[in-house]
């Protein structure tokens, strides 16, 4: 290992004095490594020499003129820097590798050393392609110039085969043009591990909520504030945003966590059903009633939460008596002349504009403000694509488990397509649209030919198949498609042989299909051969 001698020279602040002091040390003709020049004050990095050479050098530059002091140092000041950070970064529980803008490795920390079970002197300087796979969508996400947050990608050499989890940003020079990029590496099974471990505390009641942004944490934020409090909540949000995802993580957080939680959505009952549903009723009350009568459901929650979901559907007649909970904490069964006391916290939930529906009559001013205590307003998707990535990657690893595929990752092209979408049906629609990519996916990595959203098709499905505008289930979409692909292949080639060869699939998988959906074709063979 080289050594060096590093040392301080203290000076005037004064013109020249650099030059000075290089001339000395080039006269003495020895090697100079690297400089520091600071205001009144110049560090100098030379190649190691004997004591009695050093000796004669100090003496030699406190000769100069302006040189005030001259005293040896351990390290320069720019070694102190480069040591302290590589000591963080070395210290932290994941793996970080730097990149140049030609994508050699420059940079290999030493959890990556254990990671991946290289030793830095064997993966310094190559390029990053040998180390992932050239098939990675790691690569996709390091080319793109683009921060990535979280990705779940693949890596795979001589050494490793696995799922990893992926963060990027790309290092840009003062014009933003990249120079090269950092990214971290995280095991995802390990990943998963201490998910787990996280979900037992506080952050554990927000692990169905996916998504870091900004306007995303602040909600959860307020929701740990006021959750151990009885005050009611209104959750206002589009839908699809998860409005019932944050009312039970509110419930979670609470004193009220092992106690019942009821969910009734208004929507769904008529309202010659709610009144009874929600406060009971007694034996005998109306034709049709139960012979022994009813609880209603604030009854069963007594002690717990009761969530109200789409508020705003309510009746008149009905908000009217959900008031009187709310101001006397009673409710009386139809058929009944007795109050009953429940203890019961109300979390509400509406995507409609109760402000305006009070301006028409239609909502009870002093019921919204029982109800809007605690306001909690859930961010569209739109506002938060950020978090798209995470959730594509969620629900891919959801959808692997629902349909039995095995996917490992969306590429870069279907992730920005995601990410330009606008979501007018939020995350439910997300959900829905990656649900359909998996299922109709044939590798294992999600790519633009999947991609299926109500907006813009994409125009590589079947021009047929994008006109089926009832909105079946996915189910019955999925099977459209296939029969639509089964009889353009069948057409094409004449024969279950050749079309089963074109598809990919075996020629007695090709007769089951045709079987299975009912597809009549004219071929050169029958399903019976």
């Amino acid at each position: 290992m080289t050594k060096y001698i590093r040392l301080e020279i203290k000076t005037q602040d004064k013109m020249g004095i650099t030059l000075k002091i290089l001339g000395a040390i080039y006269d003495s003709k020895i090697n100079l490594h690297s400089l520091e020049v600071f205001s009144k004050k110049i560090c100098v990095m030379i190649e190691d020499i004997k004591k009695k050479e050093k000796l004669e050098l100090i003496e030699e530059l406190e000769k100069i003129e302006d040189v005030i002091s001259v005293r040896e140092l351990e390290l320069m000041g720019y070694e102190k820097n480069e040591r302290k950070l590589k000591a963080i970064i070395d210290s932290v529980d994941e793996g970080v590798i730097a990149l140049s803008a030609n994508l050699e490795i420059e940079f290999f920390n030493s959890y990556c050393e254990k990671l991946f079970g290289y030793e830095k002197n064997e993966i310094l300087g190559r390029n990053i392609k040998s180390f992932i796979g050239k098939q990675s969508s790691l690569l996709e996400l390091i080319t793109s110039g683009k921060s990535y947050e979280n990705v779940e990608v693949s890596i795979s050499n001589e050494k490793v085969d696995g799922r990893y989890l992926a963060t990027g940003r790309a290092v840009k020079d003062d014009d933003l043009n990249p120079i090269g990029s950092v990214l971290t590496i995280k095991d995802f099974q390990k990943a998963r591990e201490i998910a787990e471990i996280v979900s037992l505390d506080e952050s554990g009641s927000f692990k169905e909520i996916v998504g870091s942004s900004t306007s995303l944490e602040k909600v959860k934020k307020i929701c740990s504030s006021i959750a151990k409090s009885d005050s009611t909540v209104l959750i206002k949000g589009e839908s699809g945003t998860g409005k019932e995802l944050f009312a039970k993580a509110i419930k979670k957080l609470s004193k009220r966590e092992n106690q019942r939680f009821i969910t009734v959505n208004c929507a769904a009952l008529p309202d010659a059903l709610i009144e009874s549903e929600l406060f009971g009723y007694e034996k005998g009350s109306f034709t049709g009633a139960l012979k022994r009568g009813k609880e209603g459901l604030f009854k069963e929650a007594d002690k717990g939460t009761i969530f109200l979901d789409e508020i705003g559907e309510l009746s008149l007649g009905v908000q009217s008596k959900l008031l009187r909970v709310l101001q006397e904490g009673t409710i009386r069964k139809i058929g009944s002349s007795k109050e009953e006391k429940v203890d019961v916290r109300i979390i509400c939930a509406t995507n409609r504009d109760l402000d305006e529906m009070m301006k028409k009559g239609e909502f009870r001013e002093d019921l919204y403000y029982r109800l809007n205590v605690i306001p909690i307003t859930i961010p569209p998707l739109r506002e938060r694509k950020e978090d798209i990535p995470l959730l594509i990657g969620h629900f891919i690893r959801k959808m692997n488990k629902k349909v039995g595929k095995d996917i490992v990752s969306a590429s870069m092209d279907y992730i920005n397509y995601m990410m330009e979408y606008d979501w007018p049906g939020n995350v439910r629609e997300l959900e829905n649209s990656i649900e359909r990519s998996v299922n109709l996916c044939e590798g294992n990595i999600l790519t633009n030919n999947y991609i299926f959203v109500d907006e813009k098709p994409n125009e590589n499905y079947n021009e047929d198949f994008l006109q089926y505008k009832e909105m079946a289930s996915l189910k019955e979409q999925v099977k459209e498609l296939e029969i639509e692909i089964l009889k353009k292949s069948l057409q094409k080639n004449k024969s279950i042989r050749k079309a089963a060869k074109e598809l990919g699939i075996s020629h007695t998988a090709l007769i089951k299909k045709i079987q299975k959906l009912n597809i009549r074709m004219e071929t050169k063979d029958t399903v019976g051969n």
